[in-house]
């Protein structure tokens, strides 16, 4: 099938705005993932996150102007399954308009593209928080973004892609981005295993406010996020607007309400997940559903997501941010819902046709998005599963961290840094004599070089039925205790 032709003439200067700040909106999403990640996880750990997502913007947009656009958007591939070189390094990415958005430059819609290519990864990497090297890493988000985003992003939205043709409605990345995190999660657990101490330690988020400030950021993007693609003319990217919106309000207040009803407390952790959990189940039909029908998706999202939750600690399965239990189950019930709610007048808004969904009468159309579904999900988490698996054949490519840099923590470990400047205080107080540990060892004070990650100490945050979490006031955040490695005497903390 020919790709629509588009012309330059075509090109709206209100729409090409929109897209542009769209663009930057989802950009914020990136370091957003970062800080609530980083909350949710042991005071450790929390810079570590938060890098590895920033290094997933730089790695995957290197990767996405030297193939990853033209293999996911090839407007000329006839292959169903993967696109071609023919944009490898962003040749003829310019003016022309892609037939995807025939109405802004070519290159504001690469760019856009790209933001959603490198949020992807972040996402998946979650399912191996606090027990993942950096280095390894950083090769298996530019071999992932290619072997599973980038064929997923051809199947649902190249002009020749299998499921696009098929007719699957999947608007802003129910497939490729949550889908197909959700189960990449999901491969890292079977292959690297629950972290140290999982089920004999009770863990709780070390920052809410990170938590806090991080659905905040993700919120403010998801705007761009879902209605940057939608047209503004027509009123779309207005629908889309509201349907995240009130997406995430209302399993926000389910997750709430559900929580409330066995820890009868209000709580801004279960809030936040929760709102993340419905507008992760809007974003395949943002704008191909009346507003109205935001609001049962929103609460259908919270009550599984949060029960998913639930059944992960059942199962013994170390989802510890989870990544599975919210973008997984979330992208699986907004695709299939999409097959219900969306509506043939909404859609065709801009001129777009389509028999809608299930309140259209179209039953067919379930069938299509559980095949979407079906090769997604397979899809994402076979090759997860064998690239990870290969990478631990070779020492050097090996995940895992080895356990006492686990029990260290990767800020340390891995960075050589601290996400409080009480760790790094705490950690200089331990050593005979101080070292600068924010320049390069040459810089070092004395006279014998000694490298800043030497006499580690191990970081272990305090449970609520210790001793320092009986003086912790009501609300705030366990403060952790500084525990020698080579048994010397703990060292306080100093205040914050």
């Amino acid at each position: 099938m020919a790709p629509t032709a588009t012309s330059i003439d075509d090109i709206e200067m209100g729409t090409t705005v929109w897209m542009i700040a769209s663009t930057a909106f989802v950009f914020l999403m990136i370091p957003g993932l970062g800080y609530f990640y980083s909350g949710m996880v042991r005071s450790k750990n929390a810079l570590s996150l938060v890098f590895l997502c920033m290094m997933a913007l730089a790695i995957v947009t290197i990767q996405w102007v030297l193939w990853g656009y033209s293999l996911a958007f090839s407007e000329t591939a006839t292959s169903p399954f993967i696109g071609n070189m023919k944009h490898w390094l962003f040749l003829d990415v310019g003016v022309q308009p892609h037939p995807n958005a025939p109405t802004v430059p070519g290159a504001v819609f690469a760019i856009y593209q790209c933001m959603f290519a490198s949020l992807t990864p972040g996402l998946a990497i979650g399912g191996a928080a606090e027990r993942i090297r950096v280095f390894p890493t950083i090769i298996y988000v530019f071999i992932w973004s290619t072997l599973v985003y980038d064929p997923i992003a051809y199947w649902v939205w190249a002009p020749n892609g299998w499921l696009a043709k098929l007719g699957v409605l999947d608007f802003a990345g129910g497939c490729a981005v949550e889908t197909a995190s959700g189960f990449s999660a999901l491969a890292f657990y079977f292959v690297l295993g629950k972290r140290k101490g999982f089920g004999e330690e009770k863990w709780q988020p070390h920052n809410y406010l990170n938590i806090i400030l991080g659905c905040s950021l993700l919120y403010f993007g998801w705007f761009g996020f879902n209605a940057g693609g939608a047209s503004l003319i027509s009123g779309r990217a207005g629908i889309a607007f509201l349907t995240t919106s009130l997406a995430g309000a209302t399993a926000g207040l389910t997750w709430v309400a559900l929580a409330f009803r066995i820890e009868h407390k209000y709580s801004s952790f279960h809030y936040c997940s929760g709102a993340v959990a419905g507008m992760v189940c809007v974003t395949p039909a943002a704008s191909f559903v009346s507003v109205w029908a935001s609001v049962p998706m929103g609460l259908i999202a919270g009550v599984c997501c949060y029960y998913a939750i639930e059944a992960n600690l059942r199962l013994g399965i170390d989802d510890c941010i989870d990544v599975f239990a919210v973008h997984g189950i979330g992208g699986i019930l907004g695709v299939f819902l999409t097959g219900i709610f969306a509506n043939k007048s909404i859609i065709g808004l801009d001129g777009t046709e389509s028999d809608g969904g299930l309140i259209n009468g179209n039953g067919r159309q379930l069938y299509i998005q559980l095949a979407a579904l079906g090769a997604s999900a397979a899809w994402s988490f076979t090759i997860s599963f064998i690239v990870l698996k290969v990478m631990n054949y070779f020492p050097i490519f090996r995940l895992r961290v080895d356990p006492d840099a686990e029990d260290h923590g990767l800020d340390f470990t891995e960075l050589g840094e601290a996400g409080y400047s009480f760790m790094h205080e705490a950690a200089n107080m331990h050593k005979d004599a101080p070292v600068v540990s924010s320049a390069p060892p040459s810089f070092c004070e004395k006279s014998v070089l000694e490298h800043p990650h030497t006499h580690k100490p191990v970081i272990k945050e305090s449970t609520p039925g210790s001793t320092a979490a009986a003086t912790t006031p009501v609300g705030s955040s366990p403060t952790p205790s500084i525990v020698s490695v080579d048994d010397k005497p703990n060292i306080a903390s100093p205040p914050v």
